[in-house]
């Protein structure tokens, strides 16, 4: 389910930054997330990304990192540097990498506002600040699960409701 999820936000990206795939089109890319359960191969064909969760085929690149600094490289990190600080382990071909490092940052998306069409500004917003301070977590995974945990037992204790009065 989660690769669905995964294909189908991808592709919707691709459409709104009107991003070019043709570069990554006949390519298949492993992807792996260190800190989440996320292993899959991202096939390139027809201008579209289809992910599955298929890894037995063999892949053009191999990809590992952790979210963290995948969300760096999607707010225009530089590759080149996160490969020297050893934050991603690259297998196979590095051109095929930085093509789709080039695709996510060609993507010029405001999340907050998309999202704000469906929820309304208020949870929009919420939601933008929390993915911000996952950003800047070394475990965004620790992070959400602490500020569920603290919305859940003291909310008034929650960074979203933080100088908000009682």
């Amino acid at each position: 389910m989660q690769h669905f999820v995964l294909e189908q936000a991808l592709n919707y990206l691709i459409d709104q930054g009107n991003a070019d795939l043709g570069a990554l089109n006949g390519k298949t890319l492993y992807f792996a997330l260190e800190d989440l359960p996320i292993n899959v191969n991202f096939v390139c064909t027809n201008d579209r990304i289809f992910v599955t969760t298929d890894t037995s085929a063999g892949a053009d690149v191999d990809i590992k990192l952790k979210s963290s600094v995948f969300l760096a490289l999607f707010q225009g990190e530089d590759l080149t540097k996160l490969l020297r600080q050893d934050k991603i382990v690259i297998h196979g071909d590095v051109k095929t990498a930085q093509l789709l490092v080039d695709l996510l940052q060609q993507i010029d998306i405001d999340f907050e506002e998309v999202l704000s069409k469906y929820t309304g500004d208020i949870i929009a917003h919420q939601v933008g600040k929390l993915a911000k301070s996952f950003k800047a977590s070394d475990n965004p995974l620790e992070t959400l699960k602490d500020e569920l945990t603290t919305l859940l037992i003291a909310p008034t204790k929650s960074e979203l409701f933080k100088n908000k009065g009682a």
